[in-house]
């Protein structure tokens, strides 16, 4: 992925040690992509992607394969490159990420946006594409769309 770069080789090798801190891949760098998990393919892939330092970061089901903890922390790795100025758009059927981790959502269907909202309105808003929490609890809170709101909700009702 470096090849092009003007880099020295120690340059390189830090900036792979930094992305690969970032991945949590240091102990698998030895390893052939093929012997490595789902969620570990998919967290080298990133890895891959974020040492050429991209202005837009495309994503298709970025946390496919990828266990709770590691949702966690992509959310903070991309919460982090928006903040440096990264665009990041991302794809996927993952709503309970989506609903917690999004800025905007948006549903295509036939090639169009058919809708297209801030996270929390755009599944407190959706009947039918929806988070569990919010199927379970809008009868009672209109605005519950996470685990984290129906919690909140429910310690401010006590």
């Amino acid at each position: 992925m470096l090849s092009d770069m003007k880099l020295t080789d120690t340059q390189k090798e830090e900036k792979i040690k930094r992305i690969a801190d970032i991945a949590e891949l240091n102990d698998l760098l030895s390893m052939h992509p093929y012997d490595l998990s789902g969620g570990e393919q998919q967290r080298a892939a990133l890895a891959k992607v974020l040492l050429l330092g991209p202005a837009i970061l495309l994503l298709d089901e970025p946390t496919k394969g990828l266990d709770s903890f590691f949702k966690e922390k992509l959310a903070n790795i991309l919460r982090t490159l928006t903040s440096q100025g990264v665009t990041v758009v991302m794809v996927s059927h993952d709503i309970e990420f989506c609903a917690k981790h999004g800025d905007r959502c948006a549903m295509f269907f036939d090639g169009s946006i058919i809708s297209s909202n801030t996270a929390k309105k755009f599944f407190s808003g959706n009947s039918f594409y929806t988070t569990a929490a919010n199927r379970i609890a809008r009868h009672i809170w209109t605005d519950a769309v996470t685990i984290g709101d129906v919690i909140r909700l429910c310690k401010e009702s006590s």
